[in-house]
Order: C-alpha cells, then structure tokens, then sequence
C-alpha cells in the first residue's frame, strides 16, 4: 500500500510539473495593455511632447518651433530597405506643399559616416522644410518608443498626433496629398 500511495504522489506532481510547463511555455498569457496605447491616446489629445535636438548642419531645433505647420517625425535609418524606398516620395510630397509640411527625419543609424553616404544618394533631403538629426543615443526613438523603422508620427498643426505609420509607404498617392491637404487646411 506505501508504495502505491508514493507512486500516486510522485505522479502527482510530475503531473503538475507537466500542466504548470505546459501552460508557462506553450500557453499565451494575459497581458495588461501595453503603455504606448496610453501614450498614443495622450499624443493624439494633448499633443506630442516637444523635444530638443541638433541637425545634421548643426542648427538647434524644437518641435515647438514648427507649431503651425504639419509636421512629420520620421524615424529611419541608411540600412532600411523600406526607409529607402519611401525617401524619394516623402521629399516629393514636402516639397509638394511649399513649407505649409515640415519633415523632422530622425536617423537611427549606428554611425555619421552611414548617414552621410545615404544623404549623398538623395540630394532633396536638404530642402528647407526637412531637418536631418542624428539620434545618436537612440533618446529620441525611446521617447516615442519606435520599435520598428521606418516610423512616422503625422503631427496637425496643433501639434497633436494626426497619424502613426508602421512601415513604409508611399507618400506621394492621391490619398496621402488628399491627407495632408485636409490637415493643413484645419
């Protein structure tokens, strides 16, 4: 009878090993709402907090400074395939609204040198309207908890957030300068 009562108890909690392994490894878990809903919500009621940084020509600005203007944060970086192909419409589509849009291009890249090379490929990037900053200690992407590149924040002229884009896109569609002029003429 004791070896039966301790076979039934080792089996027991081998058992419970097996469900607790099973439901800690394989099964998802219920997680509390990720705090960058909160913040998007915040950003799109009260506007997006304003920060500080210096171009790549070494010029000191503010988001505050553009107040008035459509403005797009745009984080990328020299090495992102889709950062690349969604530069040459984005120049278009700034260009496009005669300084009524200003694009604050954040790179991400690990150096200067890689910034450099990729500017060299797109001259349009230093157009009145488009500020280029290096985020050097990444301050920049944490604060607006950028996980993926290319991202872009599309900031009314209240400075409230208008749009998150995930990913690249084409910025030069009839429905994106639709988009854009809606937000200027607000």
């Amino acid at each position: 009878m004791k070896q039966h009562l301790k076979a039934l108890v080792v089996v027991v909690i081998l058992g419970t090993l097996a469900v607790w392994g099973f439901n800690h490894f394989f099964m998802p878990r219920v997680q509390q709402a990720p705090t960058t809903m909160v913040n998007l919500e915040d950003m799109e009621k009260n506007g997006v907090p304003n920060f500080q940084a210096e171009t790549l020509t070494g010029e000191k600005i503010e988001l505050s400074q553009f107040k008035g203007k459509v403005v797009i944060v745009n984080f990328w970086a020299s090495w992102c395939g889709p950062c690349v192909e969604e530069v040459p419409s984005l120049i278009k589509l700034v260009n496009e609204f005669k300084g009524d849009v200003q694009l604050i291009a954040i790179s991400g890249d690990s150096n200067l040198d890689d910034i450099n090379i990729f500017l060299k490929s797109f001259p349009g990037l230093k157009a009145e309207n488009i500020k280029i900053v290096y985020d050097q200690d990444r301050s920049k992407m944490k604060m607006f908890d950028i996980s993926r590149l290319p991202e872009s924040l599309v900031l009314s002229k209240d400075q409230k957030l208008a749009k998150k884009l995930v990913g690249g896109i084409d910025w030069f569609t009839k429905d994106s300068l639709e988009y854009m002029r809606g937000l200027i003429s607000k």
